[in-house]
C-alpha cells in the first residue's frame, strides 16, 4: 500500500494558486476575444442608397460569422467627409469600422486640398467588399446604338454633347470627364442634385448621355426607357452580358468601377484587422452574398488588405490626373 507524499506548506500554496489562476486566465482570454461586443459599421451617406444597402448586407453576413451584431450607423453629409473623419479619430479597437467608397477614399483627396483625413495614413485597409461597373446610357430618342456612333454623332454637332451627373466631383461626373477626354470630345456638363432627377431628364431626352451605377439604371435599361451603350469595366457585366465594354468599343484600357471596402482606424491591432479580413473574404465567397448584392447591380469581391490598399493608391493617382485635366473644383 502506497501512502501520499505529504506536501510542504509552500507546495500546497503553489498548487492552490495555480487552481485559482486557471479560471482567471480563462476569464481574461474571454474578455480579450474579438469581437466580444457589437461592432459599429459607419456609412457616410443616408439610408436607402447603395452604400447603405451594401453595408447592411455585409453587417448581417459578418455578424453571423463572428457571432456578434454588426450595427450600421449612417453619418451623412459633406461628401462623406464628416463621417470618415469621425471614424479616423475614433477608438482604434476594432469596434468602429468604415464602409469606404471610391469617392471618399480616392476622389476626395484630389478634390479637397485641405481634406481632414488621409485614406492611407489614417486607415488600415481590411478588404474590398463589392464592386460594379458604371453604365453609359442614352435615351432611345438619341440616334446612336454604339459608342463609336455616339462619338461620331457628337463630332457632327456644333454644340457637342450634354451629359448629366448627380453633382460636380462625383464618381459619375469624373467617369464622364475621363470618357470625353479619351474620346476627344467637348461636352456640356449638366449637374443635378442626385441621380433620380438626372435619370428623369435623360429619359425625357433633355440631356444626351449619362454615366450611372448599375443598381439604379438596370430597371430602365431592361424596360427600354434607356439604352445601354457600354459598361466601364474591363470585363463585361454579369448583369448586362450583352453590353460591350468601353475597352471593346475602342477606348483602350478604360477601367472605372464603383466599389466599397472595409476600413478601420490606423492604430487598430493588426490581429483584429487580419481576423476581420479573413471573415470578410469568407462571407464574400458565399452564394448568399452574391444573391443579396445582385439587386443592387453589385458583385461581391474577396481580396486582401494589401489588394485594397493597392487599389486605393492606383485610383487616387488616376482621379487626381482627371481632375487636374478637367480643372474641376468644388471649393
Amino acid at each position: 500500500m502506497t501512502h501520499p507524499i505529504p506536501l510542504t506548506r509552500r507546495q500546497a500554496a503553489a498548487l492552490l494558486g495555480g487552481a485559482l489562476l486557471a479560471p482567471a486566465c480563462q476569464l481574461a482570454h474571454a474578455q480579450t476575444r474579438y469581437p466580444s461586443k457589437p461592432v459599429k459599421l459607419v456609412v457616410t451617406y443616408a439610408t436607402g442608397g447603395a452604400n447603405d444597402l451594401t453595408a447592411r448586407i455585409y453587417a448581417s453576413l459578418l455578424g453571423g460569422r463572428l457571432q456578434q451584431p454588426f450595427i450600421v450607423e449612417n453619418r451623412p453629409g459633406g461628401s462623406g467627409v464628416s463621417g470618415t473623419v469621425g471614424v479616423a479619430r475614433g477608438e482604434a479597437d476594432g469596434y468602429t469600422l468604415l464602409l469606404g467608397a471610391g469617392g471618399t477614399m480616392t476622389i476626395n483627396p484630389a478634390l479637397f486640398p485641405h481634406l481632414a483625413y488621409d485614406p492611407l495614413k489614417d486607415f488600415a485597409c481590411i478588404g474590398l467588399a463589392a464592386q460594379a461597373p458604371l453604365v453609359v446610357l442614352v435615351p432611345p430618342s438619341l440616334p446612336v446604338n454604339s459608342i463609336q456612333e455616339l462619338i461620331a454623332y457628337a463630332k457632327s454637332r456644333k454644340q457637342g454633347l450634354s451629359y448629366a451627373s448627380p453633382g460636380a466631383g462625383t464618381p459619375l461626373h469624373l467617369a464622364a470627364e475621363m470618357f470625353m477626354h479619351q474620346a476627344g470630345l467637348s461636352a456640356l456638363h449638366v449637374p443635378y442634385r442626385g441621380s433620380a432627377p438626372a435619370l428623369t431628364d435623360l429619359m425625357a431626352g433633355r440631356v444626351d448621355v449619362m454615366f450611372d451605377v448599375q443598381g439604379s439604371s438596370l430597371q430602365f435599361v431592361r424596360s427600354g426607357r434607356l439604352r445601354a451603350l457600354a459598361v466601364t469595366s474591363l470585363q463585361r457585366s454579369t448583369h448586362l452580358p450583352e453590353v460591350p465594354t468601353l475597352h471593346e468599343s475602342g477606348l483602350k484600357d478604360f477601367d472605372v468601377i464603383s466599389w466599397f471596402g472595409l476600413f478601420a482606424p490606423i492604430q487598430t491591432p493588426s490581429a483584429v484587422v487580419q481576423q476581420l479580413s479573413e471573415a470578410l473574404q469568407a462571407v464574400a465567397k458565399t452564394p448568399e452574398a452574391a444573391a443579396k448584392l445582385a439587386p443592387l447591380g453589385m458583385t461581391p469581391v474577396s481580396g486582401t488588405p494589401q489588394a485594397l490598399r493597392t487599389l486605393v493608391q492606383k485610383e487616387q493617382a488616376k482621379w487626381r490626373s482627371i481632375i487636374a485635366q478637367a480643372q474641376i473644383t468644388v471649393e
